[in-house]
């Protein structure tokens, strides 16, 4: 259930390269995520994202992320929870194969920092979301981190739970060499 938040901060982190579209490498992004369990933080990730962006800091008015996360690539490190994390009842992974995050604005906050905000669908379930951005740009290469909140149950994912937290931390990070 929180991986699937955690997909859309991933399709979120992966917003900042070029100019020019581009499909984001994704063995140098990294989309995890934590949710308590009974008050212990349960951690996670999502290893298959794909990520379309055209970012120029010069103008946000046409810079965009489009990301993709596939639900399967769930690994909580405990194979038995993976699996009943696609069953119906958390990410319903036979009739929703995919999480996606479309981007609609992108406003800088200060000389690093950015506000993305877009629509994330989760189990055909569409919600408005604003993410924060920090973008660093070396001679060496450009990345993008996104630290964020989410609630599980906005997107249908697990019932009512006294045990399992509504909020889903997620963590993305993305690097692109340059």
């Amino acid at each position: 259930m929180i991986r699937n938040f955690i997909s859309a901060t991933i399709c979120i982190g992966l917003f900042f390269l070029s100019t020019t579209v581009i499909a984001q490498n994704t063995t140098k992004t990294t989309v995890d995520f934590k949710i308590k369990n009974i008050g212990v933080y349960v951690k996670g990730s999502f290893s298959q994202a794909s990520v379309t962006s055209n970012f120029d800091e010069h103008d946000l008015d046409n810079s965009y992320i489009n990301a993709v996360i596939t639900i399967n690539s769930i690994s909580t490190n405990n194979n038995k929870r993976d699996k009943h994390l696609l069953e119906s009842d958390y990410f319903d992974e036979n009739n929703h194969k995919q999480m996606k995050l479309v981007s609609t604005k992108i406003e800088r906050v200060t000389a690093n920092t950015y506000k993305l905000t877009g629509t994330l669908t989760i189990k055909k379930k569409s919600k408005k979301v604003v993410i924060p951005l920090v973008i660093r740009d070396t001679d060496e290469s450009l990345s993008v981190e996104a630290n964020f909140e989410l609630n599980r149950r906005d997107y249908g994912v697990g019932g009512s739970s006294w045990v399992l937290s509504n909020t889903v931390k997620i963590n993305v990070k993305h690097t692109v060499k340059k």
